[in-house]
């Protein structure tokens, strides 16, 4: 085996690491946003409760 064959054997194997690791991250990313936005939105829901009580208690 060449240096040329080694070359691209062990620079797709690094390839494919990075895409994987990349896939990771990139997905990680995406939940935490998501779970960040579902956060958000059950405080605005919570907050809207309570206005409205304040709201029919006066």
């Amino acid at each position: 085996m060449d240096i040329a064959n080694k070359s691209r054997k062990y620079g797709s194997v690094l390839l494919n690491i990075a895409l994987g690791a990349s896939a990771v991250v990139g997905g990680a990313y995406v939940v935490s946003r998501i779970t960040e936005k579902q956060e958000s939105e059950t405080r605005l829901d919570r907050l809207e409760q309570i206005l409205k009580e304040v709201k029919e208690e006066k």
